[in-house]
């Protein structure tokens, strides 16, 4: 365990700086013209570069949050999941992470730009998103658990895969559309909108992509130097007991 977390909070540290790159790269332009349109002309309490710092640390820490929750479930599910490839696995479990955390929620309560929603609405905003983030995972731990329960009865994948997911899908889709919409108006442009918020797919892609990829690399680097480790023992010993063996 203690070894899936520190190589996840170092994957999800690489797959925070990604989010930032992205993030600055295609979220500054429409950050920028959101501040300015909130702002009215008025003097900003922070300047435009302290707010690009302190975004690209929020997403650093970000990463790291990830990546270490990355590493617990790598270590709980590896032995149960399908594929022997650890990088395969880690790839496969950093997308279930990109689905449950991000996109699910985001279908419903996709990010908006700043200068949408007030503060006395930001206690309701958040828990709805909450409830989204919530329903995701209960889906995702649910569709999991009955793909491992038809796989012990001998289902066939061309049957149990389909349907696990449409019962995922029908789970998702009836939970999202059971909660509200969100309590703002959207008072942005619609171009400006749409940018900031294929930046943040953009951005939570990169995070979820590298951090899986990293991890991956560092738990078969790690498993293939303990296999040389071991047989280099193993050789050595075998030379030591035949060194024993030789007549004086």
């Amino acid at each position: 365990m203690g070894r899936c977390v520190r190589h996840g909070a170092l994957a999800g540290l690489a797959g925070g700086a990604a989010m930032a790159a992205v993030l600055a790269v295609a979220g500054g332009g429409p950050v920028g013209r959101a501040v300015a349109l909130e702002a009215g002309g008025a003097d900003e309490l922070f300047s435009r570069g302290t707010q690009q710092a302190g975004g690209a640390l929020a997403a650093l820490i970000f990463g790291v949050v990830a990546g270490t929750l990355l590493g617990v479930a790598f270590a709980v599910v590896r032995r149960r999941m399908a594929t022997a490839d650890a990088w395969r696995a880690a790839v496969a479990l950093a997308a279930t992470g990109f689905a449950t955390v991000f996109a699910v929620p985001f279908l419903r309560y996709p990010a908006n730009p700043p200068g949408v929603g007030g503060p006395d609405t930001i206690g309701r905003r958040t828990a709805l998103y909450l409830l989204a983030l919530g329903w995701s995972v209960v889906t995702t731990w649910a569709a999991w658990r009955a793909a491992r329960a038809l796989a012990e009865r001998g289902r066939s994948d061309h049957v149990r895969l389909p349907a696990v997911t449409l019962a995922y899908v029908g789970l998702v889709t009836a939970g999202l559309l059971a909660l509200p919409p969100t309590p703002d108006p959207v008072g942005v442009p619609a171009g400006l909108l749409w940018q900031f918020r294929l930046a943040s797919v953009g951005g939570a892609v990169a995070l979820w992509a590298v951090a899986g990829a990293v991890f991956g690399w560092l738990e078969v680097r790690t498993a293939t130097a303990a296999m040389r480790a071991t047989a280099a023992m193993r050789a050595a010993a075998a030379t030591a007991t035949g060194e024993e063996r030789l007549p004086v």
